[in-house]
This record gives C-alpha cells, sequence and structure tokens, in this order.
C-alpha cells in the first residue's frame, strides 16, 4: 500500500514533487524571459545617454554591445529551451545554463557600473548609482520564481560598485557603499519572500491541477464502467426521477433512453420497485426483485425479471441528493430455473408431470386439514404396451405414449392434474365438490368413463394403426382425513383388478380388493421361496 502523507495535501513522493517544482519555475522564467530582457535593454540604453560625455564613447559603445549579446544570448536559449520536448526541459543543464545567462548579465552590469564610476564626479556617480539600483530591484521581480537566483545578478552588480564607493576618499562615498549593502541585503530579503509566497502559489496550482487530473480520471473511469458495464445502471435526483441511464439498461428493457428519463421511481404501479427507491432516498439503500415493468412508458409490453440494487448518492454534507439504481438481468437465471423446474418435474417424453410432483399434490391435498372437498385418483395402465414396443420398436411406443399423454389433458377439468409415473402407467389427480358421497360416486364414474371413452380406440402410429385399450383403477377419498400414500396404492389395487379380469376393463377400488391382494400373495410366497 502507498505511504499515506501525514498532513491532507502534502505530496507523498516529496524529491518528485520538488523537482516538479523546479521545473515549473524555470519553464516560468524561460516562458517570461524578454520582460527582464527588454528591460534591461533599455535600461542599458538609458545609461548609456545618461552617462554620454561623461564616459567615453568607445567605452560605453563597447558596453552596450557587450549587453546585447548577452541579451540576445538569453533569448536565444529560451527559444531553444521553448521548443524541446517536455521530457528534454526537465535536464538540469537548463538550469545550468540559465543560471551562467543571468551571472553574465549581472557582470556586464557591474563591468558597466566599474567602467562609469568617477569619484570625482558626484552627478555622474549618483546616476550611475540610481539605475543599477533600478536595475537590481527589477530583478527582483523577474527572477524571484528561483529566489537564490538573484545572488547570481545583483552581486556582480553590488560588489564592485559598493567597493569602489568604500574605497573612494570622499567620506560621502563610504556611506554611500555601506547604504549599497544594505540595499541589497533588503533586495534579498524581499527576493526570498517573494520567492516564498510564489512557491506557494506554484505549488497550490500544480496540486490543484494535480487534484482536477485525478478528479478527471476518476470520472472517466466511472463514465467507462457506466457506459461498458455488463450491468444496468439508472441516476436518478432526489425525487426519485430517472436522469441517466446506460445502453445495458435500454438493451434490457427493450426501450429507448427518452421514454426512459423523467421516469419517477417512488411513484411507479410496482410497489416493490417503488419501496425500493423510496428507502434509498431515504436510508441510503434498497434492495428489488421482480419482473420490471414501465407502465407509463409501455402498459401492454412484457416485464423483464430483474434484481436491483439502489443506493443513495450524498453531497458534500452528507445529505442525499439523488441515487443509482445497478440492475441485473435474471432472464438467462429465470430460463434457467424453469428448466431445471421442468427437468425435476416433469416427464421428458410426455411433458406431463412427473411422479414426483404428482406426489407431493397429493400429500398437500391431503394435508390440507380445512379442506371441506373430495378426491378422485385414476390409476392406467396400456394393455399390450410391451407388445407394440417390441413389434413396432421403440419410438412407436414412445409416439404413442405421447398420444395417450395430450388425449388424458384434454380429459382434464380445471384444477385436475394428470401425470406419468413410469413406462405406461399414468395417473390422474381430482379435486371434487360435491355435496354427498352418492354425487360423488356418480360424478366419479361419469369421469372416469369419458377418461376411459377418450383413451380407447385407435392410435396412428407412422404406417400402422392401432387398437390400444387401457386397464384403469380409481379411488375415491376424503380430502381431509386421507394418507396420500394409501390413496395411491388403492388406485394401483383397482387397476390391478382391472387387469386380472381382463383388458379395457374400469374399476373403483373396494376395501375386498386388497384382501384379494393378500391372499395372492401369500399363495404365491412359497412358491418364490423354492424358485429361489
Amino acid at each position: 500500500m502507498t505511504q499515506q502523507s501525514s498532513r491532507a495535501g502534502e505530496p507523498q513522493n516529496k524529491p518528485a514533487h520538488a523537482k516538479h517544482l523546479c521545473d515549473e519555475k524555470l519553464h516560468f522564467l524561460f516562458y517570461n524571459v524578454w520582460q527582464p530582457v527588454v528591460a534591461g535593454i533599455l535600461g542599458a540604453f538609458l545609461l548609456a545617454i545618461i552617462m554620454w560625455g561623461m564616459v567615453d564613447s568607445v567605452v560605453l559603445v563597447g558596453w552596450l554591445i557587450a549587453m546585447l549579446l548577452v541579451s540576445a544570448l538569453r533569448l536565444l536559449l529560451a527559444r531553444h529551451f521553448l521548443r524541446v520536448s517536455a521530457l528534454e526541459k526537465r535536464h538540469p543543464r537548463w538550469l545550468r545554463l540559465f543560471t551562467l545567462a543571468v551571472f553574465l548579465t549581472g557582470c556586464v552590469w557591474g563591468m558597466g557600473g566599474f567602467l562609469m564610476f568617477d569619484s570625482d564626479n558626484p552627478a555622474q556617480s549618483a546616476a550611475l548609482v540610481i539605475v543599477l539600483a533600478g536595475v537590481a530591484a527589477g530583478c527582483v521581480t523577474m527572477l524571484s520564481s528561483l529566489w537564490w537566483m538573484v545572488l547570481f545578478f545583483i552581486l556582480p552588480i553590488a560588489i564592485p560598485l559598493q567597493l569602489l564607493f568604500i574605497f573612494s576618499d570622499t567620506p560621502a562615498h563610504t556611506m554611500i557603499g555601506v547604504l549599497i549593502g544594505l540595499f541589497v541585503l533588503l533586495l534579498i530579503a524581499t527576493s526570498h519572500r517573494l520567492g516564498r509566497v510564489l512557491h506557494d502559489n506554484l505549488e497550490l496550482r500544480i496540486l490543484m491541477a494535480a487534484r482536477e487530473a485525478q478528479l478527471l480520471e476518476s470520472e472517466n473511469r466511472y463514465l467507462s464502467i457506466f457506459q461498458h458495464s455488463p450491468l444496468g445502471v439508472i441516476h436518478f435526483d432526489k425525487q426519485g426521477c430517472i436522469t441517466d441511464c446506460n445502453e445495458k439498461l435500454l438493451e434490457i428493457l427493450a426501450l429507448d433512453r427518452s421514454t426512459l428519463i423523467d421516469v419517477c421511481l417512488p411513484q411507479g404501479d410496482d410497489i416493490a420497485m417503488a419501496t425500493a427507491a423510496r428507502e434509498a432516498l431515504a436510508k441510503g439503500s434498497g434492495y428489488y426483485e421482480g419482473t420490471l415493468t414501465v407502465p407509463c412508458v409501455s402498459p401492454t409490453k412484457k416485464g423483464v425479471p430483474v434484481r436491483a440494487f439502489f443506493n443513495g448518492v450524498r453531497s458534500v454534507d452528507n445529505e442525499i441528493v439523488g441515487g443509482v439504481a445497478i440492475i441485473e438481468d435474471f432472464t438467462e437465471r429465470k430460463r434457467s430455473e424453469e428448466i431445471i423446474y421442468r427437468q425435476a418435474y416433469y416427464d421428458a417424453l410426455t411433458d406431463l408431470p412427473n411422479r414426483r410432483l404428482f406426489m407431493e399434490r397429493l400429500e398437500a391435498t391431503c394435508q390440507a386439514k380445512d379442506n371441506e372437498q373430495h378426491g378422485l385418483v385414476m390409476f392406467m395402465d396400456l394393455d399390450r404396451f410391451k407388445l407394440i414396443n417390441d413389434t413396432l420398436g421403440h419410438a412407436a411406443g414412445d409416439d404413442l405414449l405421447v398420444q395417450i399423454a395430450r388425449r388424458l389433458e384434454r380429459c382434464l377439468q380445471k384444477g385436475d392434474m394428470a401425470a406419468r409415473l413410469s413406462g405406461d402407467e399414468f395417473v390422474l389427480l381430482a379435486d371434487v365438490n360435491v355435496p354427498d358421497l352418492d354425487s360423488l360416486d356418480a360424478m366419479a364414474e361419469t369421469y372416469m368413463q369419458t377418461v376411459q371413452q377418450a383413451l380407447s380406440g385407435q392410435y396412428h402410429l407412422d404406417s400402422h394403426c392401432v387398437e390400444v385399450t387401457p386397464s384403469m383403477g380409481y379411488t375415491c377419498f376424503d380430502a381431509k382425513a386421507c394418507d396420500y400414500r394409501e390413496v395411491l396404492k388403492q388406485a394401483d389395487i383397482a387397476m390391478y383388478q382391472a387387469k386380472i379380469e381382463g383388458r379395457a376393463r374400469l374399476h373403483r377400488y373396494q376395501p375386498w380388493m386388497s384382501e384379494e391382494i393378500e391372499k395372492r400373495i401369500a399363495q404365491q410366497a412359497p412358491g418364490f421361496t423354492a424358485g429361489r
């Protein structure tokens, strides 16, 4: 982990930050070098005009030429610096070259003061001091970005002139020399103070620029996530009205952006969605899972299964000023769940409920103690199904089972269930609402005869026409006082009795059938034992 700075806003890498500041200051000096150069040239010509007639013209012209040459050098150096790459500008030699150019300029001014000084001419000396003092003071504002650079300009000017005044035979000149020294110290202190101010301002500007860059980077990162997220994203204001959304959400809902903007989530018809949005605005978070629709946009449009995470967005004052919702499309998950459910509870061949679903439904019916209804369970087995399957093939046998399932479905009344238990065994469960047992018996027999007639008759299997008959057994039960296992067993026994008596029979369960089955088992048991 990156080491945190001990003070807010303090740069983490101090050496690199200091180098960056120095580079910025140097760039500032090079960029604005024309100002001190032009001021220096004007000052040099002014001094030459003042000294014309007091100093040898050859000296003055030679000094002016030297000043122009060093000024041209500074301008050429700045021009070259501004043209090189940003990486090249950070090379330490540029600081050394600029310092050298400043020092040479100071030396030229110092040489001028030495050449133009005349202790016997007070007016000349006063003019010289005034001009050089103005030049030295002007450099403070020009060079204070790097305050120590002022030393390379002032000292070559002040030291020769101060020594000339101090060692002059005139007492007043000695006092002027002392005052020059004090003036130089004052300029140095002013330069240092001004440099500190410029340093702080520049550092603040760099820090603000860095923070703006970080903020822009953060915004770009979020914008990239927002635009390319595999999840839908919604922005909403403090009233819960949608202000923006990404392309993925439009893809999930199959809507246009214009139709979603300004939709107010807390006022929608979906109560769960509205509650989640209100909780996010009030408490900071909310959750929704369901089928998302936008009724005010498209009332007839089919909803999309989604789950959504709502989060409030807070201001600097920790006040919720809006929110963001992350929406995940659950369509594939719902489809997978439906596939898994059908694989677990439905027969793959006939698409009827399988044994597991039928038993759960029958158990639930028998466990509903407040149910005043009666029930009916039918157990059916196809006659000669094995012969058809063996002679015509398994494909024909499967086709026959599918046709049986479709005919059985057409016989069902509202709330009834038909299922395939295994092989050619089918069952039917019906809830019967009748006032008495006599009505139950009559209705059940009529219902079962209708089913028997529907399932009997010819079936077309490829190029063959096959006559198929079912053997059926059924039982009636009181829904509030029954054992679901016993109910299915009774229907199975009734079907078995129909098989024994011949094909295409329909029998209702009677208690004696159970006794008959037990006797048969008892009679056959010794034979099975001997067979082993």
